[in-house]
């Protein structure tokens, strides 16, 4: 196979270097090219033809935001990964850049002093993302297709495949026997009303024998057929969202189409560093209709608010005196993550039973795997985003090949589905009232 072709774009020679030998010294990656300003790597894209372009963000003449501009008109397919500082400006900066199309970014090493510490720092973060968008599932986030060029179907539709047996052993209780494939599944477990769950602190991590099997999962489910689930009859009364690569860009589609009055609360987990959340929930409040908040410790969850977790902490949904609240903690990763996708949709099922919605966004690795899990054994429902419009179909492909999502939908068909699950329960309450 031809190595994945790199072109580094740094004002910094020493940068530039950094790079070069450290990715050059992975088998199967090589860098084609190097550019010290923007207006240099938009001429060497059509030349030296990368597979992905990691791209700085303070440069002179032209800077890395409306480089990556350019590349997004010029070759809206190509990955960009952003390479950026921890400072404030340089936070503020890689936000604007993730919510204007950028796949991904890196943080630049701050071992100033130590060029070996530096090199493993950029080896152990750069090297599994630029796999990841350059394998065959990547997909760059791109504009959506106008609705004329889509096969023609009700909103909320999924052109994927029919509705199958869910393999209920990927949920929590079981996800060992997904490692055996059998089509043949037990009765799904009578939904717990969200009354009847203890008001204790929601458990934050899964059983070590339930972290093992999803670790292994993945060996069955990356390239498995998509099996999809019958949709939960109930209204959601949260949405909980997961996303990480390319996650930033496609919550900001997601969340920009809601109403100001959207009648539930939205918790979101997106793997961010604990520098950049408190400038991507600002950007995201600057964009939409809701309310976006990072979210706080003890606050009470409150309609029409969508709460982003905090960097480097769990975010949890507890419930007090029947009241949920916000919970944070900084217990062990799971996933790799902190804060993690699992961990927010295994409180969410805990503190909500049948009234959750669980919404899986682009992005690499199988977090949110078993909070799928726990959602739909609660009597739950979960959608993903589709892998066409996916920069990285990873998290919801296999919750999709998994047996736990009900619709495999376009990103911008998820913000329908999720107004339309909404209204239709707004609809409904009267109906059900003696």
């Amino acid at each position: 196979m031809a190595p994945v072709r790199i072109l580094v774009v740094d004002d910094s020679v020493v940068i530039r270097k950094l790079l070069t030998t450290t990715l050059g010294e992975v088998p199967g990656l090589e860098v084609v090219a190097t550019a010290a300003l923007g207006k240099i790597a938009l001429a060497k894209i059509p030349q030296c033809r990368p597979d992905v372009v990691i791209l700085d963000i303070e440069m002179p003449e032209m800077d890395g935001i409306e480089t990556l501009r350019r590349i997004r008109k010029e070759a809206p397919g190509l990955p960009v990964i952003m390479f950026s500082t921890r400072t404030e400006r340089g936070a503020a900066a890689t936000i604007e850049a993730l919510t204007s199309g950028a796949s991904d970014y890196v943080p630049k090493p701050s071992h100033a002093g130590s060029a070996a510490l530096a090199m493993t720092r950029v080896r152990e973060e750069m090297v599994p993302k630029i796999l990841a968008l350059t394998t065959g599932r990547r997909r760059a986030i791109r504009p959506a297709a106008p609705p004329a060029a889509r096969a023609p179907g009700p909103v909320g539709t999924t052109r994927v495949v029919p509705i199958v047996p869910p393999i209920r052993a990927v949920t929590t209780a079981s996800v060992p026997t997904v490692l055996a494939a059998s089509p043949a599944i037990a009765p799904a477990r009578p939904a717990r009303p969200p009354e009847a769950v203890p008001a204790k602190r929601a458990r934050t991590t899964a059983s070590p024998d339930a972290q093992r099997a999803a670790a292994t999962a993945h060996l069955v489910l990356e390239n498995g057929p998509i099996r999809l689930v019958r949709a939960a009859h109930r209204a959601p009364e949260i949405v909980a969202i997961g996303a990480s690569t390319g996650g930033p860009n496609a919550l900001s589609v997601v969340l920009t189409q809601l109403p100001a009055d959207f009648p539930v609360p939205i918790v979101i987990v997106q793997h961010m560093l604990a520098a950049f959340t408190r400038h991507f929930a600002e950007r995201l409040a600057l964009q939409c209709q809701i309310k976006i908040v990072e979210a706080t410790a003890g606050e009470p969850l409150m309609p029409g608010c969508a709460y982003v977790a905090r960097g480097d902490h769990h975010l949890l949904v507890e419930r007090r005196v029947g009241r949920p609240y916000l919970a944070m903690n900084q217990d062990e990763l799971e996933n790799f993550c902190r804060p993690a996708v699992d961990v927010l949709f295994r409180s969410v099922a805990q503190s909500y039973g049948p009234g959750a919605l669980g919404v899986v966004l682009t992005g690499m690795g199988h977090d949110g795997l078993l909070g799928c899990g726990a959602i739909r054994d609660a009597g739950g429902d979960v959608i993903v985003q589709d892998e066409a419009s996916s920069v990285v179909w990873g998290m919801p492909g296999y919750v999709a090949r998994g047996g736990l999502a009900s619709q495999v939908l376009a990103l911008d068909e998820l913000s329908g589905e999720v107004r339309r699950r909404v209204a239709l329960g707004a609809v409904r309450a009267p109906e059900a009232a003696p």
